[in-house]
Order: structure tokens, then C-alpha cells, then sequence
């Protein structure tokens, strides 16, 4: 399956938040759409991402309070980011490797989405489902080779 396949099913929607926001900011706003990430936009582009682990990381810190921390100096600047065209298992390869939960999708004309570790893990699960119920079909003789 490919991501722009992924991004039809599970739809578009994805939030974001603006680099000169506070963690505490970001904190309440994934608490309240109940996600993992936000999206870091400046001036109308995608600048990085901010994670629930960025913010358990400078809480963790304890140098400064969250509502005194802004999100460009704890978000990921690095962006990988995945294409349409990608394929989930290149994608899923991507995540594992950089230990990463969440990938902005681009194309040429900027963002389209962001994929979720979850989001990819949901879809091969279904198809293994599919493909395990297919097999003991075959296996119990209701289908000829």
C-alpha cells in the first residue's frame, strides 16, 4: 500500500502549532485533540515537528517550566519526511531505524499529512488479518490452486 492510499483512509487532518508557542501550549493541545505530535509551522511552512517525548524531556530537565520553554528550541528541526508515492513498508523501515513515531507527508506543493507509527501499524495489521483469513480458507479446501 502506498502513504497517499493511507492518507485517503485515514483522512487529511493533521494539527499544528507555531514555533514561537510555548511547550505548555503544545502540552495542552495534544491533551485536548488527544494526539502525540504537532506540526511546527513559521510564517505559513513546516519547520519541525514537537513530540510528546520533547516535552517529557524538558520537563524532565526541570531547568525551566514549560510555559518558559518555546517550541523552537525543543522541537526536532531534522524533519524526515515521506512522499506519496512512498511505500508503508519503506515507511515503516524509516520509523524503526530513526526511532520515530510520526512522519510529515510532502509532495512538491508542501504538506498533504502526517503518518503516525499507529496509523501505518493499523493498516498491516488489517491486510496480515485479510491475508491469515484468505490462508485458512485455502488451507481448509474451500479454494483450489
Amino acid at each position: 500500500m502506498k502513504v497517499k492510499e493511507l492518507l485517503s483512509i485515514k483522512g487529511l487532518e493533521c494539527f499544528s502549532i507555531n514555533s514561537t508557542d510555548t511547550l505548555q501550549a503544545a502540552a495542552k493541545q495534544m491533551a485536548e485533540c488527544n494526539i502525540g505530535a504537532l506540526l511546527v509551522m513559521d510564517r505559513g511552512s513546516l519547520v519541525g515537528i514537537v513530540t510528546e517525548r520533547d516535552i517529557v524531556k524538558n520537563s524532565a530537565n526541570e531547568q525551566k517550566s514549560l510555559k518558559n520553554v518555546i517550541i523552537k528550541d525543543a522541537m526536532s528541526a531534522n524533519l524526515l519526511v515521506v512522499k506519496p508515492g512512498d511505500d508503508l513498508d519503506y515507511v515503516m523501515a524509516i520509523m524503526i531505524q530513526n526511532n520515530i513515531r510520526h512522519l510529515p507527508v510532502v509532495e512538491e506543493s508542501g504538506l498533504l499529512g502526517l503518518l503516525s507509527m499507529r496509523d501505518v501499524v493499523r493498516v498491516l495489521v488489517k491486510n496480515l488479518k485479510a491475508e491469515n483469513h484468505y490462508l485458512k480458507d485455502f488451507i481448509g479446501g474451500k479454494f483450489e490452486a
